[in-house]
């Protein structure tokens, strides 16, 4: 017999689309790829480091939940990865990648 989980919380609907991913550079520091596009920026892994220690370099920002982190270009564009994807990937140097999203509202 199955049973249905029914939200308390109101919040409002939030869509995450995959438009790319996160893969290891060269020297320590992590590549942003685009789908289709190829490669947007780069991120010192230092930045991420210490963003999971409490300080959060510019571009770089944690959710309160600490579940995504957000990751802001220059021009403006907002990428969402989750927190966990991220620690893997730095975990297992050089083997794993992140996911890369973007918010659709």
């Amino acid at each position: 017999m199955g049973f249905t989980v029914t939200a308390i919380r109101e919040a409002p609907l939030v869509r995450y689309e995959k438009v790319g991913r996160l893969i290891p550079g060269d020297t320590d520091v992590i590549r942003m790829m685009l789908d289709g596009t190829g490669e947007i920026g780069v991120i010192p892994v230092t930045d991420l480091l210490l963003l999971f220690g409490g300080i959060a370099p510019d571009g770089v920002a944690m959710s309160e939940s600490g579940n995504r982190v957000f990751l802001t270009r220059p021009m403006g564009q907002e990428y969402v990865v989750l927190t966990r994807q991220v620690r893997g990937m730095i975990r297992d140097w050089p083997k794993k990648k992140a996911a890369l999203f973007v918010l659709k509202k």
